[in-house]
């Protein structure tokens, strides 16, 4: 019996600690009018999505679950649905990675009214979450021919205009 109080005791005093962790800041999303932080709890509480994507070369059908970006980008104030307009058509959105890899994409492709596919931030693949080389997040863009905007250890999230002022 008092081999058995040991690990639970570590365990009660682990888990406040693994809370914590789970409750930090790990992705910022960035607008001109304010910036949203989100811990891996609040991603996980918004509206999740699935998406199958089809086997290519040796792979098997994949698997992803997570939150479509286009969620996280009203959140932030983005101009999607009727308000894309002119001086709007000219903004975009920088996914930024650990590594400091970046990519950029056209807001109307996170657009209904532009697009029809759902650009996925996903934090699990085929059931599991994913493995450190690509956590906490990452881009999935069903249709992509080339994978170099699937982007890992996705950070930061920025809405950007190239407009001119």
């Amino acid at each position: 019996m008092r081999l058995l109080r040991f690990p639970v005791l570590i365990l009660a005093l682990l888990t406040p600690g693994l809370r914590a962790l789970a409750a930090e800041p790990v992705l910022k999303v960035i607008s001109p009018q304010k910036t949203l932080t989100f811990s891996t709890e609040d991603i996980a509480a918004l509206p999740r999505t699935e998406l199958k994507l089809p086997a290519q070369g040796d792979q098997d059908e994949r698997s992803f679950s997570g939150v479509a970006l286009r969620e996280l980008l009203l959140r932030a104030g983005a101009p999607l649905g009727d308000k894309p307009r002119g001086a709007e058509l000219m903004t975009g959105v920088i996914v930024r990675c650990k590594d400091n890899y970046a990519v950029f994409f056209a807001l109307a492709e996170f657009d209904p009214n532009f697009n029809n596919r759902t650009i996925l931030l996903a934090d699990h693949e085929d059931g599991e979450i994913l493995p450190p080389s690509s956590a906490p997040f990452r881009v999935v863009i069903p249709g992509d021919k080339r994978g170099a905007r699937s982007c890992r250890q996705v950070i930061a999230i920025e809405i950007v205009s190239l407009a001119k002022p």
